[in-house]
C-alpha cells in the first residue's frame, strides 16, 4: 500500500504518472497540463473521455490554417483541461484570445515535489503569453486513498487589473456514463442555454429548482438522471448554480462512482454539457460522446465584454494571487452509502 509515481512522454511531450494502489493519474504538462487519465483500478475504469482521434501534439500535427479560433477544438481528446483566461473566442484589450484561452494548448514546466511511499506530488506551472497571468497546478495523492488532491492558483504578474474566466473542463466518458448515470449535486438551480444546436434536451430560457427541469416539449424532466446511450441523440449546455461555498457532485453508475469538491465561491457555474453524437459536422464528426461536468467562474457568453462590463467575470488585481483546491474521487458504488454532501 504505497505510492509511486513515472516519467514518460507522449507524442514527443511530457508526461508525468501519479499511482497508488487505487488511483493512476496521467498528467500531461507537456500540453496544458491535462488529466489525461483518472484510472479507478478496483474496477479498472478510466473516468474521462477519449475521442478517437488521440492525444496529437499542437506542434507537430496541424491543418494549412492555424489561424483560428477553434484550435481548443482541433486538439481537444477528451480528458480534463484546465482553462484561462476566457471561453469564447474574442479580443480582450487588444489582446486576441482562442476558445478557452491559452493555457490549454502550451507546454507547461513541472517539478516533482514530493516522491515517497505515502505521498507522491508534481506542481506544474505556465505564464500566459497574452495577458500578465501565471498558474500553478499542484496534484497529489496519498498512501491509502482514492482522492487527488489538486491545488491551483492564478497570479496576476502584471499592474493593470484583469477580468479573466478560470474553468476546469472535465468530460466523462464510456463506458463510465454508456449504461445512464445519476448526478447528485448540492446546487440550487439549473438553466439551459440559448445557443445550442436544434437537437436539444432541456427547454432553454427559464431557471428550475435543481432537479427540475422540461424537456423541449415542455413535458416535466428530472436532470440528475442521465439518459444511457441509444435513448436519444442531443447536444446540450446548462448551467447549474446557486451553490455554498463547500460545492460538490457525485457521478453514479451502476458499479462506479465519482465526486468532486470544489469552492463554489469561486467556481459559481457548473456547466454541464452533453454531447451524444448529435454533430455529425466539425468539430465532432459524430464522434463525441460526452457528459462533461465543469466547474468555471462564470457562465459562457457570445457577448464577453458585456459580461465584462456587467462585473460577472473574475477580476484580479495587479499582483494578486487567488487560489483555490479541488478534489476528485473514485469510489464503487456497491459499498459506498449515499453521499448527502
Amino acid at each position: 500500500m504505497s505510492c509511486w509515481l513515472s516519467i514518460s512522454g507522449i507524442d514527443d511531450m511530457a508526461a508525468v504518472t501519479l499511482e497508488n494502489d487505487h488511483l493512476r493519474i496521467g498528467i500531461l504538462p507537456g500540453r496544458g497540463s491535462d488529466i489525461y487519465e483518472f484510472f479507478y483500478k478496483p474496477l479498472e475504469q478510466d473516468y474521462l473521455l477519449r475521442l478517437s482521434k488521440g492525444i496529437r501534439n499542437p506542434n507537430r500535427h496541424f491543418s494549412q490554417i492555424r489561424d483560428t479560433g477553434s484550435q481548443f477544438e482541433d486538439y481537444y481528446y477528451g480528458g480534463w483541461q484546465v482553462c484561462l483566461p476566457n471561453s469564447q473566442p474574442f479580443t480582450y484589450r487588444g489582446a486576441a484570445l482562442g476558445q478557452h484561452g491559452e493555457v490549454s494548448l502550451i507546454p507547461w514546466e513541472y517539478r516533482i515535489d514530493e516522491e515517497s511511499p505515502e505521498t507522491v506530488a508534481v506542481t506544474c506551472t505556465a505564464e500566459v503569453l497574452r495577458l500578465p497571468l501565471r498558474i500553478h497546478r499542484r496534484f497529489a495523492l496519498h498512501r491509502g486513498e482514492a482522492a487527488l488532491h489538486l491545488s491551483e492558483s492564478v497570479t496576476n504578474t502584471g499592474r493593470s487589473t484583469l477580468d479573466i474566466m478560470w474553468g476546469q473542463h472535465i468530460a466523462f466518458g464510456a463506458p463510465f456514463i454508456e449504461q445512464g448515470i445519476q448526478l447528485h449535486t448540492n446546487a440550487g438551480t439549473i438553466e439551459a442555454e440559448q445557443a445550442m444546436p436544434a437537437l436539444r434536451w432541456l427547454k432553454p430560457g427559464q431557471k428550475y429548482n435543481w432537479p427540475r427541469a422540461s424537456g423541449m416539449e415542455g413535458q416535466p424532466l428530472d436532470a440528475s438522471r442521465i439518459p444511457a446511450r441509444g435513448e436519444g441523440e442531443y447536444s446540450e449546455l446548462a448551467y447549474l448554480e446557486g451553490y455554498p461555498q463547500e460545492a460538490y457532485y457525485e457521478l453514479r453508475s451502476a458499479m462506479a462512482g465519482f465526486r468532486l469538491h470544489c469552492d463554489g465561491s469561486l467556481f459559481q457555474s457548473l456547466w454541464m454539457w452533453q454531447e451524444r453524437n448529435a454533430v455529425q459536422d466539425f468539430p465532432w464528426w459524430g464522434d463525441c460522446y460526452t457528459l462533461a461536468l465543469e466547474p468555471w467562474t462564470a457562465r459562457w457568453t457570445d457577448q464577453p465584454e458585456a459580461a465584462i462590463r456587467d462585473g460577472k467575470w473574475l477580476r484580479i488585481e495587479g499582483g494578486q494571487t487567488i487560489r483555490t483546491n479541488l478534489r476528485a474521487e473514485a469510489f464503487k458504488v456497491n459499498t459506498t452509502e449515499a453521499y448527502d454532501g
